[in-house]
């Protein structure tokens, strides 16, 4: 089950999510639960896979709110650094800079 204390063990500014939430913890969770099980996240991956590099800006940038506002810093700090390189068209390797991003968005949906 997923607690506060577990959120801040992965590095959650939960302090700031729950700020953003008026103080309410159930209405946090529940919207880390929206967020987290967004299908934006199956989208961008598979985009990504596809190499299509529009899409995955789209994706990724609008994913970034959605972390960012609910202050989950381990997603949201890898994520806001790939949607600035596909902003600029980098050649790097995303689906592999994706897989830490997968990682640990997955493991905070299985423990919801």
């Amino acid at each position: 089950m997923l607690t506060i204390e577990k959120l801040q063990s992965y590095g959650v500014n939960t302090k700031e999510g729950l700020q953003r939430c008026m103080g309410m913890e159930s209405f946090y969770f529940r919207m880390l639960g929206m967020g987290l099980k967004n299908d934006s996240f199956d989208k961008l991956e598979a985009a990504l896979a596809a190499g299509n590099l529009e899409e995955s800006f789209e994706l990724s940038h609008a994913l970034k709110g959605v972390v960012g506002n609910l202050a989950l810093t381990p997603i949201y700090n890898p994520l806001a650094d790939m949607t600035e390189m596909l902003r600029a068209k980098k050649d790097v390797d995303y689906v592999e800079m994706y897989k830490p991003i997968k990682e640990i968005r997955d493991k905070l949906v299985a423990e919801l």
